[in-house]
């Protein structure tokens, strides 16, 4: 287990005392793109009170999330499909 790293950062301006082994600069940037989404989804929606604005943005980040996890599946696969193919070719020439 890696040293534990406190790093303070704010949040739709609500300050939060975390500790973990991520860099503070990691995470500072991990807050920074938090709040910047919360902030995002408040000014669309400037009556919603700051517990469903952190809902709907984990929800929103989440399925940015699994999108990208498909996707890099998607190109594993065509990955080892192209290197299956070319094995292929170069088996047959033998």
């Amino acid at each position: 287990m890696g040293e534990q790293i406190r790093t303070t950062v704010t949040i739709y301006g609500e300050d939060y005392s975390l500790v973990g082994d991520l860099p503070e600069d990691v995470v500072k940037a991990l807050a920074y793109h938090v709040d910047n989404r919360i902030r995002v989804l408040a000014s669309k929606n400037p009556r919603v009170s700051l517990n469903r604005l952190a809902v709907l943005t984990a929800l929103n980040i989440a399925e940015e999330f699994f999108e990208l996890q498909e996707q890099h599946q998607e190109l594993i696969s065509a990955m080892q499909q192209q290197w299956r193919s070319k094995r292929e070719v170069k088996d047959a020439t033998k």
